[in-house]
C-alpha cells in the first residue's frame, strides 16, 4: 500500500491550451488506481460557460471532478469562475471581481482535510497572473506544493519547458518532473529528442509523452494516460511506501484511510 508524499500537487504549463486538464486527470485516475482518495481544484477557471439559470460551468473543473469521483463543494473545488476567456486577473477585474488567495487557501485546506493527496490544476502558463501581479507559480509558493509541468511535444519546447522549471525554482516551488502532451504517433527528431535533453538540463524527471487523440477526455482517455505515462517514476515522485506492519488490504480506486477518517467531519 502507498501513502501520498504531498498534500497537494500543483499542475501546471507552459502555456495555455497545452492540456493540463488531461494531465490532471490522468493524475486523479492515476492515483486512485493507487488506493488513494484523490481531491482536484482549478482555483481559478476563466471560459465558463454560463447555463440558462445564471450557473457558471466550467469544462475543465467538470472533467477534473469526473475524473475523480468527486463530491467535494464545486465552490471548494473551484471558488472562482469567470466567463470571459483571458487570464484570471483580467477575467476578474473584467467582472468587478477580487480574487483573495486567502480564500483559495482556506477551500484547498477543505479538500486536503478530506483527501489523501489534492490535484490543483493551475491556469494557462506557470506565469500567468491570478490576481494583480501574482502568478500561478506564486499560487503553488503559497500552498506550499510541488509542481508537474505540461509541456507541447515539438520544436521550442525544451526552451519554454526550462524557463518554466527555472521560473518555479526562482519561487522556492519544487519541479517533480514535466509531460509532454499531444506526442504524435510518428515523431520527427525534435520530438523524440526533447525529453531526454529537458532532463539532461533541469535534472527533472521525464513523467510521460501523452499521445494526441482526437477527443482528450472522452471515453478511454484515462486507459492512453495510464499507458503513456511512465508508472514507475509517477510512483515514484508522488507517493511513498508504507511500511508493511501498517498496511492495511484496500481495493484499487477506493477512498484512502484519510478520507474516509474526515469526510464526516468535513461535511460539517
Amino acid at each position: 500500500m502507498a501513502r501520498a508524499r504531498y498534500r497537494g500537487v500543483m499542475v501546471t504549463g507552459t502555456d495555455t491550451e497545452v492540456g493540463k486538464t488531461v494531465v490532471a486527470a490522468g493524475l486523479a485516475r492515476f492515483l486512485r488506481r493507487q488506493g488513494l482518495d484523490v481531491g482536484v481544484m482549478k482555483p481559478v477557471a476563466s471560459g465558463a460557460e454560463e447555463s440558462a439559470a445564471g450557473a457558471r460551468e466550467s469544462a475543465d473543473v467538470a472533467a477534473l471532478m469526473k475524473a475523480a469521483c468527486s463530491s467535494d463543494p464545486v465552490e471548494w473545488v473551484n471558488p472562482y469562475c469567470f466567463t470571459a476567456p483571458v487570464a484570471p486577473a483580467l477575467a476578474a477585474e473584467l467582472e468587478g471581481v477580487s480574487v483573495d488567495m486567502e480564500r483559495i487557501s482556506h477551500c484547498y485546506g477543505r479538500l486536503c482535510s478530506r483527501h489523501d493527496l489534492t490535484v490543483v490544476e493551475g491556469a494557462g502558463g506557470a506565469l500567468t497572473p491570478v490576481v494583480g501581479t501574482l502568478s500561478v507559480a506564486d499560487l503553488a509558493q503559497r500552498l506550499r506544493i510541488p509542481a508537474l509541468i505540461v509541456s507541447r511535444a515539438g520544436l521550442g519546447t525544451i526552451n519554454h519547458t526550462v524557463m518554466t522549471f527555472e521560473c518555479l525554482r526562482s519561487r522556492g516551488v519544487e519541479c517533480l518532473g514535466f509531460f509532454l502532451n499531444r506526442f504524435p504517433p510518428s515523431p520527427d527528431l525534435a520530438e523524440r529528442t526533447n525529453a531526454d535533453r529537458i532532463a539532461a538540463i533541469t535534472n527533472a524527471v521525464h513523467l510521460g509523452s501523452i499521445p494526441e487523440l482526437a477527443d482528450p477526455l472522452g471515453s478511454g482517455f484515462a486507459e492512453h494516460f495510464l499507458r503513456s505515462s511512465e508508472g514507475e517514476s509517477l510512483r515514484r515522485v508522488l507517493l511513498r511506501a508504507e511500511p508493511e506492519a501498517n498496511t492495511r488490504l484496500q481495493a484499487p480506486g477506493q477512498p484512502g484511510e484519510k478520507g474516509r477518517r474526515s469526510r464526516e467531519a468535513a461535511k460539517s
